[in-house]
């Protein structure tokens, strides 16, 4: 599954706030390219690719959404059947969605109505990364400059641009 990458990006600073792991890794990312790659390692998405300067709140999570984004293209590329849910899809279709999931992976397709209902429950709920503790952080702002830096990092792994539509080759409609 992914998602637009600035919507990541925000979701990641707003986590930021309340874990101080990744707020760490943001850290140690502004201070030189080679500590995002070293995290970007760590997370198992080859670091060297991701020797990139953490130079603003979104450039973490941006960072992290492209290098998920970047191996399903990758994996792809190198023949492997795999296919992609696009999360603003699966929110505004959820139903039709998981439907046509259950079925390519040869489920029963009545499972989608579980899975629409679990959907509406918070799996995080009562931890300090649930949506109401996370809710309680703003956005921060995106500037001009921001959406200029994330689409750079886009373009140097072959992405979309970050402020257009996002629709990956393989991906359910």
């Amino acid at each position: 599954m992914y998602r637009s990458v600035t919507s990541v990006a925000k979701s990641f600073y707003r986590l930021s706030c309340v874990m101080p792991s990744v707020r760490l890794a943001q850290l140690l990312g502004r201070l030189t390219p080679s500590m995002c790659a070293a995290v970007m390692d760590w997370l198992g998405h080859g670091g060297a690719d991701f020797n990139t300067l953490i130079d603003n709140d979104l450039t973490f999570g941006a960072t992290c959404a492209l290098a998920a984004m970047k191996t399903y293209i990758d994996l792809r590329r190198q023949g492997v059947h795999i296919n992609a849910i696009r999360y603003e899809t699966l929110i505004a279709r959820p139903l039709e969605t998981c439907e046509q999931l259950m079925q390519e992976c040869g489920l029963p397709v009545t499972l989608a109505h579980d899975i629409v209902s679990g959907m509406h429950v918070d799996s995080q709920r009562n931890t300090n990364i649930s949506r109401a503790a996370l809710g309680q952080f703003r956005d921060p702002k995106v500037t001009p400059e921001m959406t200029e830096s994330l689409n750079k990092l886009a373009a140097k792994f072959g992405l979309p641009l970050v402020n257009e539509d996002c629709f990956l080759e393989g991906t359910f409609s």
